[in-house]
């Protein structure tokens, strides 16, 4: 409430009491008028007081009046500034499977316990039908979640609180497919007839079932036509199945997804003549000195010269020396050592030596 005082001006006239008339012939009509002022006078006065009074009430009605309805200005205002004024997840996109936390915001600190309606009109995008505002608090939190889609799509979530909407779009993406990164065999040379087991590699895991075709660029090495990798896995196996052959074939097996295309080489050597006996090739090598950690251990290399690149033969071989008795007659094959210390580190490779079998 507002206070006004209110001193409203007198008007300044001055009571002057009507001159008598004057008989000389008779001085008692005198006292007649005399009365006549008296009265005139306290009814004037009387008059006064009651026009000062009236106005000291006006005045007071008027400040009464101003001062209520500044409060209920006052009060319409607040009301305007609790309004819902934002909504935000703080993203315009959700890729795959996601759940993102959304906020809601008032522009004033609630005071009574406001709700918030929610909706979406995307069945993939799936919000809670309210959430509430605490008194003294102006925000919330709720949780947006997809399962994710099969093609690109849009969703907007609405809030709703006493007659103002926000809203807020979102893109939601399929989740990417893991992508092809290799594929490899056990053996990178074969001799007569045998079978291989091979496998394909992602990057990651896939996020659904993955079709991976294969193909040999002979039929000397049967494969299947395609490998499917299960959901959650980033491998698969498949198993190459190795005809004789007559004389030495180079064979390349090819897998290929989602526009992706892996390769390996494989060596095929004809059977070995029973005179020829079995052929092993004996590394030997010196540790090294310069190394500042101890060394637990070495990792043997090989590759098939001009064919294949370098596979792990052997795993912390502790040993300065390792004899590889999986050698075919007439390949030729590269070998490089790596040391391994007691960190965990891996050296860089040694010399390449090249070995051929007769």
């Amino acid at each position: 409430m507002y206070e006004s005082q209110v001193r409203p001006q007198i008007n300044g006239r001055k009571l002057v009491a009507p001159q008598p008339n004057r008989h000389h012939s008779d001085s008692s009509s005198s006292i007649e008028p005399t009365a006549a002022i008296s009265i005139d006078t306290i009814s004037s006065a009387h008059s006064h007081l009651w026009h000062l009074a009236s106005l000291s009430l006006l005045a007071a009605g008027l400040a009464l009046i101003t001062g209520c309805g500044s409060l209920n200005y006052n009060s319409v205002a607040t009301a305007n500034s609790q309004a819902l004024s934002d909504l935000s997840c703080g993203t315009q996109s959700l890729t795959g499977a996601q759940s993102k936390s959304c906020s809601i915001s008032l522009g004033a600190p609630a005071l009574t316990l406001t709700t918030v309606k929610l909706s979406s009109d995307n069945s993939a995008l799936q919000v809670p039908a309210e959430v509430k505002i605490p008194v003294g608090q102006s925000s919330a939190t709720f949780n947006a979640v997809t399962a994710g889609v099969k093609k690109t799509a849009t969703a907007t979530i609405t809030a709703t609180s006493r007659g103002v909407k926000k809203t807020s779009a979102m893109t939601l993406y399929p989740a990417s497919t893991a992508s092809l990164t290799s594929i490899s065999c056990t053996a990178q040379a074969l001799t007569g007839a045998a079978s291989d087991t091979c496998t394909v590699h992602l990057g990651s895991a896939a996020t659904s079932a993955l079709a991976v075709t294969l193909n040999s660029s002979s039929n000397a090495i049967q494969v299947p036509r395609a490998v499917t990798i299960g959901s959650g896995s980033d491998s698969a196996q498949f198993l190459a199945t190795v005809s004789a052959v007559s004389s030495t074939q180079n064979v390349t097996l090819t897998a290929a997804s989602g526009g992706i295309t892996q390769t390996f080489a494989i060596s095929l050597q004809p059977s070995a003549s029973p005179s020829s006996g079995p052929h092993k090739v004996q590394l030997n090598w010196n540790a090294p000195n310069s190394s500042g950690q101890t060394i637990v251990g070495y990792n043997i290399y090989r590759a098939v010269t001009n064919v294949s690149s370098y596979s792990l033969l052997t795993v912390l071989d502790p040993q300065t020396s390792y004899t590889d008795t999986g050698v075919v007659s007439t390949v030729t094959y590269d070998y490089v050592v790596k040391s391994v210390d007691s960190s965990g580190t891996e050296s860089g490779p040694s010399n390449s030596t090249r070995v051929t079998i007769p």
